[in-house]
């Protein structure tokens, strides 16, 4: 994702399960005197989250923040030339772009799409 859009990492809290009908938004978490939507991301992506020490990292989104919890490695942060940016071939992730890492294409994560009915799932029921 783009820095712009990381408003900061901090150690997960426990969630607080809610009600509704809004897929990969069913739970919410407390950041100080904030309450957030967690957005699940590994739900989406149908992956598991993995380590003892999970991080909350807080996204800004076009219709406010929003928690998604990550894996306890903090990911590097990489400053990329635009022409290193390619479109990203796969649907699974709303993505503003790709780049390659190896052999790996490296989806750019569009937050602002995320939950939005523009990818595939609505953020609100």
């Amino acid at each position: 994702m783009r820095t712009l859009e990381v408003g900061g990492i901090s150690q997960w809290r426990e969630s607080i399960p809610v009600s509704g009908g809004t897929p990969f938004v069913s739970a919410v978490v407390r950041l100080n005197q904030t309450v957030l939507p967690v957005f699940d991301l590994a739900g989406v992506l149908q992956r598991t989250m993995q380590g003892n020490s999970l991080l909350c990292l807080r996204v800004k989104h076009s219709l406010g923040d929003m928690a998604i919890c990550i894996d306890e490695e903090i990911p590097v942060l990489q400053t990329l030339d635009l022409s290193m940016i390619q479109p990203y071939r796969d649907n699974d992730v709303p993505a503003e772009g790709s780049y390659a890492h190896g052999q790996e294409e490296v989806p750019i994560l569009a937050v602002s799409r995320l939950g939005m009915g523009s990818w595939r799932y609505p953020l609100v029921a």
